[in-house]
């Protein structure tokens, strides 16, 4: 592997996360810390004091980690959560099927990275921490996985069961799983790591097995080495643990609500934009059918979106004191119970994440709490050999095939050594447009409602060469067919689906044609990096 770097100012990411990154004073008073400053966050890491009872904390991770098959490195990790400086730095993303695109991997290898040098450079146990959304209940963004499809790209998609409402981490997957598996398989070759990877793929995916759990096995069977510990909420005792924030979210209701709604419109008379829109109330409700239903608030009255249920405040608190495990945290309370149950000092978070964390400042301080530090994940895009050979043979850089497959094969047809078509037409037209002119008007003279007749016949003329102009394109596309080719092979690997690679691509694309230990490697590779540009990464 060898890395190369370009600036995400380059890429499509938001007008938010590129000034976070290039340009952070603009943003400073939206976050707690500046990521780009060591000083910043050396400063951070002497303040930082967790609030809340290592002991318990140890004690439910302990419970909800051996859930999952947790081995010695995952406990010992847990177990260093008691001492008084310890860190957590923390990520977490949707629970995917086979471990989702390649972006959930690189959040769990930024926050390995940051663990490790953390507790090198400060001399702090430092403990990375996957956080399973084991609350959200969008079943489309989870049941897909793209891979790369003969120059092109494939989507694979898990048919939807009929407990599609509830949250994704209690569907268990049942005989829709065996057609979905077998697709994928036949979306990849066959090499030799296709048989230990699908050994590790079929002890945490199966008929039977629920999604949460599902992915959590994977996820420690992948990264377990490094200590990765997993956290979530959908949990019964660990709700029970942190019910006095959710009743706080419920007795402080119009003042937190106010504090997002300042910070958002701050963003906007900034120029940026609130990523998540903002309602009074930050829980869900999970019904009798397990499903998950937003609830609304207003004139101290609570109400289920399907509005077969009502209380007022103290009633709701009552119930949720009662029944913790009914209710459910929002994108803005997640992060603040997060704070509650682990010693949270970083989050390591994609474009969009930064983006919605730029409008919490003032909503932690409701809850007598700080916002981590929200670190940047590394971003990256993985060329493969083959891509590489070819790359060097086109007239583009990296970021260029971020354009339309249209737009690119125009530029270098431009950019051959072809004759200027362009030029060639535009002359053309020029030459004819002078001498029309002047017969326009002769033909005028000669009978003044002719001139209708004439100038028509110019914009006949001019139509048969355009057309003329495409068929000289199109014969020039047929004598440049394989340079095309490359370009249309290049784009569908570095943009697929008209995205980034790490947004689309699946994980195990990569492990099962390079390898298990190929995440071993980019972290590695990672070492001495800062996620502060887009990585480009040749195997």
């Amino acid at each position: 592997m060898n890395l190369s770097q370009i600036s995400f100012l380059d890429l499509p990411f938001n007008k938010l996360f590129q000034d976070y990154i290039s340009n952070f004073q603009k943003l400073n008073s939206f976050y707690e810390v500046n990521p780009n400053s060591d000083e910043e966050i050396e400063s951070a890491l002497q303040a930082f004091n967790f609030q809340g009872d290592r002991n318990k904390t140890v004690e439910l991770l302990k419970k909800f980690n051996k859930q999952f098959g947790a081995g010695k490195k995952t406990i010992t990790s847990i177990e260093k959560l008691a001492e008084e400086n310890a860190i957590a730095v923390v990520t977490g993303q949707q629970l995917t099927m086979l471990g989702g695109p390649l972006f959930t991997v690189y959040k769990i290898l930024t926050a390995i990275h940051f663990a490790q040098k953390w507790q090198e450079q400060y001399n702090i146990p430092a403990v990375p921490v996957f956080w399973l959304a084991d609350e959200d209940h969008d079943y489309d963004e989870i049941a897909g996985l793209g891979f790369p499809w003969k120059d092109d790209y494939k989507s694979v998609q898990l048919d939807k069961g009929s407990e599609v409402g509830q949250r994704v981490s209690e569907i268990e997957l049942d005989t829709n799983f065996a057609t979905f598996k077998k697709q994928v398989i036949e979306s990849q070759y066959d090499t030799d790591f296709t048989d230990p990877l699908w050994r590790i793929l079929d002890k945490c995916y199966s008929e039977g097995e629920t999604i949460g759990m599902a992915f959590g096995k994977l996820i420690l069977s992948l990264f377990e080495e490094y200590g990765v510990v997993l956290a979530g909420t959908a949990h019964t005792e660990i709700k029970e643990h942190l019910v006095s924030t959710m009743i706080q979210s419920v007795e402080k209701v119009e003042e937190q609500f106010q504090a997002l709604k300042n910070q958002t419109d701050k963003l906007v008379s900034n120029g940026y934009h609130g990523q998540v829109h903002l309602q009074p109330s930050n829980l869900f409700w999970i019904d009798d059918d397990k499903k998950r239903i937003k609830l609304s608030y207003e004139n101290n009255t609570w109400t289920v979106d399907d509005g077969d249920k009502s209380w007022t405040s103290a009633e709701l608190i009552e119930e949720i004191s009662e029944q913790p495990e009914r209710f459910s945290p929002n994108v803005f309370l997640r992060p603040v119970l997060q704070n509650e149950l682990l010693p949270d000092f970083a989050y390591i978070a994609g474009p969009g994440e930064i983006s919605y964390y730029a409008q919490t400042k003032e909503f932690y301080s409701g809850f007598n709490q700080k916002m981590p530090v929200i670190m940047p994940r590394f971003s990256a895009t993985l060329v493969e050999s083959g891509i590489d050979r070819i790359f060097e043979k086109l007239p583009f850089e990296f970021a260029d095939y971020n354009d339309r497959i249209e737009d690119l094969e125009s530029k270098f047809i431009e950019k051959s050594d072809s004759p200027d078509i362009e030029s060639i037409f535009d002359e053309w037209k020029k030459s004819i447009e002078n001498v029309s002119e002047e017969r326009v008007g002769e033909i005028k003279e000669v009978d003044p409602t002719l001139e209708g007749s004439s100038e028509k016949a110019i914009a006949a003329f001019f139509t048969e060469l355009d057309k003329l102009k495409g068929k000289v394109y199109r014969s020039v596309k047929d004598q440049e067919k394989t340079q095309l080719n490359r370009i249309r092979k290049i784009k569908a690997n570095l943009f697929p689906n008209a995205n980034l690679q790490e947004r689309e691509i699946a994980s195990i694309y990569f492990l099962n044609k390079y390898g298990l230990d190929i995440w071993d490697e980019l972290l590695e590779i990672f070492k001495n990096e800062r996620p502060d540009s887009h990585k480009i990464i040749r195997l």
